[in-house]
């Protein structure tokens, strides 16, 4: 049993826990009979890609479905899903700018027994905004705009006949996520499929346009400042540094992170990691760190405002993290790219290329440069209280109507 514990965390250290987990199911299952062991079904797991065409192929206007309305298809979704959040914050604000019939399609593979369930788990986590839940792509009913989200999700959306403007709300490029084989293929070929990007940034909107001749239009982060402002910061002796730790999201580069903390504790011994987003109690940490795994988004804003400087690295597009953490008044590190630089500017935050040396002198410039770090955080928050959501789903409200 200890050795199996150590094989597993090594491998998740290495792969991800994730892979980790995978690994060790197929381990247990080699012991067990052929017949009891089970196939993997692909052609079930891609069922998006071999299935037919739907619907009837009725001409859809606002006579015959009702104005305005709009189906959403999401992979089956849980309480922390930062996409799924988006996803929902869009559809609440959407139904106020003039789109009142807002469905939500959960596709196969799904763990709700009926659709209700699936509602009430959806209300509970992300507030009741009058959105219907149903279940399964074949439950997909006639509208005026249809919308894939996750990548999986485009393949059905491109099948469906009874809509009149088919569209990808894409908030990362999702074949990044994947080793260069059948799922990156797979993701990829989505941006061939004459769907109509709502795209989260205008880097994922140039970079879908000039690579693949989609039609792009982007939207900007914003906050909820409600929630996201600076709190009093506590007396201490001690440099805070925020990590945004998420080694089982490859995209997030905590290896690279980690590497590049180490350097700048050993330098500045007065110093001291926060990681949050994950659990990183399984990992080698040599220098003094808290590891505040996964937190309520309540105790988020306080944590931000202690923090001397904080971390975020991304080798896709970016988080909400960056708007967020510079709202509650935390400067920041962020890596340079195209895929960063279009949020904050020079003048707003600490870039650094993705190397360690390069990430640790950053954060020792930071940390070292009181005034000069303190007018960029004051240049953040500004950006950060000038952004608003409502008025960027007002953006992509005009662009749909635009489109009948």
């Amino acid at each position: 049993m200890l050795d199996n514990l150590r094989r597993f965390r090594a491998v998740a250290a290495r792969d991800g826990v994730r892979a980790a987990t995978r690994k060790a199911l197929a381990r247990a299952a080699k012991g067990l009979p052929v017949a009891l062991q089970g196939k993997i079904d692909v052609f079930r797991h891609y069922d998006a890609l071999l299935g037919e065409e739907q619907g009837f192929g009725i001409k859809v206007s606002s006579e015959n479905v009702p104005a305005g309305s709009m189906t959403w298809l999401v992979p089956d979704f849980n309480a922390s899903s930062g996409g799924h959040i988006n996803i929902l914050r869009f559809m609440a604000l959407l139904k106020d700018c003039g789109f009142p019939e807002q469905r939500l399609v959960v596709v196969e593979p799904h763990r709700w027994g009926s659709a209700a369930e699936a509602q009430a788990a959806l209300n509970a986590a992300f507030g009741d905004n009058g959105i219907t839940v149903l279940l399964g792509a074949r439950s997909i009913e006639p509208c005026q705009y249809l919308v894939a989200t996750g990548w999986q999700t485009a393949y059905w959306v491109s099948k469906y006949r009874d809509t009149a403007r088919k569209l990808y709300f894409v908030q990362d490029f999702e074949p990044a996520f994947y080793s260069h084989g059948t799922e990156y293929v797979l993701a990829e070929n989505t941006y061939k499929l004459g769907l109509i990007g709502i795209t989260a940034g205008p880097w994922l909107a140039e970079k879908l346009h000039d690579e693949y001749g989609m039609r792009t239009v982007s939207f900007n982060f914003a906050c909820d400042l409600e929630l996201y402002k600076p709190h009093e910061k506590r007396l201490q002796k001690t440099k805070h540094i925020f990590f945004y730790a998420r080694p089982v999201t490859p995209r997030r580069c905590f290896e690279l992170g980690l590497l590049a903390l180490k350097k700048v504790c050993d330098q500045m011994p007065d110093a001291a990691v926060i990681f949050a987003g994950w659990d990183v109690s399984g990992y080698e940490i040599p220098f003094h760190h808290l590891n505040a795994g996964t937190l309520p988004v309540s105790g988020l804003p306080d944590l931000y405002s202690q923090c001397d400087v904080g971390l975020i690295l991304s080798s896709t597009n970016l988080s909400l993290l960056p708007l967020e953490m510079a709202a509650c008044g935390c400067p920041l590190v962020i890596n340079r790219g195209a895929n960063a630089t279009w949020l904050l500017t020079e003048e707003e935050a600490y870039y650094c290329d993705l190397e360690v040396d390069s990430i640790a002198k950053a954060l020792v410039e930071a940390l070292e440069n009181p005034a000069k770090t303190a007018k960029r955080s004051a240049s953040a928050l500004g950006r950060a209280k000038s952004a608003s959501w409502k008025a960027e789903a007002e953006k992509v409200s005009e662009f749909l109507r635009e489109l009948l």
